[in-house]
């Protein structure tokens, strides 16, 4: 049979690589915090606004200037500085998470649409934020999933928690 000719035969084609769903894992976006703020959606007192409202964000203290990491692969979606909360950098990790850092130095040391990897240094510690000056230096760090802030704990491997 002429159809039956090299390269016809089920054993030579290649095999069909099927998707594999691999678990997000973040790392800590600074190393050695001295403390952690734990996200709440209880209402928690803010010592600088003298009031109550909800933490959807860690806060990982740490020396003003220490470095700070993309938690996980993805891409530079904003850089923003306003007066209230200081220089915020915001990565998309695609399918919908995103995370947010939170009271940097500037935003120098990324640009907008720059792929990042996990453990890239994207900013430093500051006292940025005055909405939380009051509490010291630190990252208020965020994560979102599909637009909702979530805890990010949820991503962080048990021996971080």
């Amino acid at each position: 049979d002429p159809s039956d000719g090299p390269g016809d035969s089920e054993g030579d084609k290649p095999p069909v690589e099927e998707p594999v769903d691999v678990p997000v894992e973040f790392i800590m976006p600074v190393v050695n915090p001295t403390s952690i703020s734990e996200y709440s959606e209880q209402m928690v007192f803010n010592s600088t606004l003298n009031r109550y409202s909800s933490h959807r964000a860690m806060d990982i203290f740490c020396a003003e200037g220490s470095d700070v990491y993309a938690v996980y692969d993805g891409e530079i979606a904003s850089i923003e500085t306003t007066f209230l909360q200081g220089t915020t950098i915001t990565i998309d990790h695609g399918n919908g998470l995103i995370t947010k850092y939170n009271s940097l130095a500037d935003g120098d040391s990324v640009t907008v649409g720059q792929k990042v990897s996990q453990g890239d240094v994207i900013g430093q510690v500051s006292l940025s934020n005055r909405q939380e000056y009051k509490s010291g230096a630190h990252l208020h760090f965020e994560a979102h999933e599909n637009g909702q802030p979530i805890d990010p704990y949820k991503y962080l491997p048990a021996q971080e928690k």
